[in-house]
């Protein structure tokens, strides 16, 4: 396959789950509907190895829980956020248009933080319940890597541009959809 063919892989290292850490840095860029990616922000090394020789873009983006237990139930904030140094671009993928393919990666985990906000509204999860609730939110996660993948297989890693171009109306709808449960 060419390099054009792999364009925007998403690499999600891990959907990382902290006990009451709230610190913020300056690796990562939480999502917010003002701030759009740009090159500067893929600051990590590409990768030129066996698997992604041919890949121009990668995106680590996850969405992180801060919990704990307080008045005897789970306590937790989701965040939506994306990785500089482990995020890359090769030369040849400089371009608006594979960018505008990372921005909906990164948009897509938005989606799916709005979506786990929902979920774990309509539930009441109380201490002693960590491994289920953990459980829970695993099983939710798998939705968001599909919908990663999917977007990846459907657009062509953004060669097909109609598809691109549906796939940005659609998940700007479902963020409409999910506005309620945005970040505050």
């Amino acid at each position: 396959m060419n390099n054009r063919s792999f364009f925007g892989v998403l690499l999600v290292l891990t959907t990382m789950l902290f006990w009451g850490t709230s610190s913020t840095t300056t690796d990562v860029i939480y999502w917010t509907p003002d701030y759009k990616l740009t090159w500067e922000d893929f600051e990590g090394d590409p990768n030129y190895m066996h698997n992604y020789k041919d890949v121009a873009a990668m995106t680590v983006s996850g969405i992180v829980d801060y919990r704990g237990c307080e008045d005897e139930k789970i306590i937790y904030k989701i965040k939506s956020y994306f990785e500089k140094k482990h995020s890359w671009v090769k030369l040849a993928g400089r371009n608006d248009h594979t960018l505008e393919h990372e921005q909906i990666h990164f948009d897509i985990t938005e989606l799916y933080a709005r979506k786990l906000r929902k979920e774990l509204a309509e539930r009441s999860f109380q201490c002693g319940q960590e491994a289920e609730f953990e459980k829970f939110v695993n099983d939710f996660l798998q939705g968001w890597q599909k919908m990663q993948e999917d977007y990846d297989v459907e657009t062509g890693y953004s060669n097909r541009h109609d598809e691109q171009h549906a796939w940005i109306d659609k998940v700007r709808e479902e963020l409409k959809e999910y506005e309620a449960y945005k970040s505050k």
